[in-house]
């Protein structure tokens, strides 16, 4: 193979991205992990549902401050919701893998199943206002269009939004959120699975301050940016369908204070056994801009 002519920007991406592979850890025993939301929070279902019921678990109320905590305050491993099946990508997650630098290390899946909570006694005929994310608002649109006059405020987490309600002990009071969520602070489910789709999932990335790999990582996630010039997403592309790599996911992200441009988003399937996996990221640095190499892991 002919040597690729880099410009000293993707030469520096190529060296950060070899850093990175020299530089793996074996994964951390009774390990801390932060994640992004309170008890009963289908993040923190996600974490219990990877790393077990014992692993010690830090609550932050912001995404941000779950990278931070990997970062620079000991957390070992931070869980973080990234895409849903029926709402579609979470962009603030997307943002911040951009700007920290942090490696996806794993992924796992929940099935949502949000329902709606409110103090014991309290009936549907009772609310006045909902609280609940953004998110559990669009999962759970048809149940609320049956309900023109309740008030829908967001929260930014189910699960804290189910813990103000029980705070407020107001029956006029209700949450969507998880079951696990009603257990935790004491509500009563006044009506359940009320979510549009019955395959709602959603995708949660395990996030660590260095790279892990394993026999059986087959999923690889990268970032860049490209030159405004005709063709040149097609010919990144071009680099996974000539070494026949599934493409499985693409999402594109606007650049701050650089208006018009984007930050892309791959994830594709590669056994890194048998995937000349150094030459791949060889050719799609030379064809793009701004390259993070942001993990490999097994594909849930």
């Amino acid at each position: 193979m002919t040597p690729l002519s880099l410009t000293p920007e993707q030469q520096k991406s190529l060296r950060d991205y070899q850093s990175a592979m020299a530089n793996t850890r074996t994964p951390v025993e009774n390990p801390t992990v932060a994640y992004f939301g309170t008890l009963g929070s289908y993040t923190e279902q996600a974490a219990i549902g990877f790393f077990g019921e014992d692993c010690r678990r830090v609550s932050h109320r912001l995404s941000e401050d779950v990278f931070k905590s990997i970062t620079s305050q000991g957390a070992d491993y931070g869980v973080l919701p990234i895409e849903n099946s029926t709402t579609g990508s979470i962009a603030a997650v997307y943002d911040l893998l951009a700007k920290y630098n942090c490696y996806i290390v794993g992924e796992t899946k929940v099935k949502i199943e949000h329902c709606l909570l409110g103090v014991p006694g309290s009936r549907l005929s009772d609310i006045r206002e909902v609280y609940s994310h953004a998110q559990g608002f669009e999962q759970s649109g048809e149940f609320l269009a049956a309900y023109p006059d309740w008030k829908c405020l967001t929260y930014y987490n189910t699960a804290v939004a189910a813990e103000h309600v029980a705070k407020s002990a107001n029956p006029a009071f209700a949450a969507i959120a998880s079951r696990r969520a009603a257990a935790i602070h004491g509500l009563s489910i006044l009506a359940e699975d009320i979510n549009l789709s019955e395959t709602n999932v959603t995708r949660f990335v395990i996030v660590a301050s260095r790279m892990e790999l394993c026999p059986d990582c087959n999923k690889i996630s990268i970032a860049f940016h490209l030159p405004h010039v005709a063709g040149s997403l097609f010919q990144a592309l071009s680099v996974f369908d000539a070494n026949a790599l599934n493409l499985c996911k693409i999402e594109s992200r606007p650049i701050r204070d650089h208006n018009w441009e984007y930050l892309f988003f791959i994830d594709f399937i590669g056994n890194i056994d048998g995937t000349p996996l150094d030459t791949v990221m060889e050719e799609v640095i030379s064809k793009t801009e701004g390259f993070h190499f942001l993990g490999i892991y097994k594909d849930n």
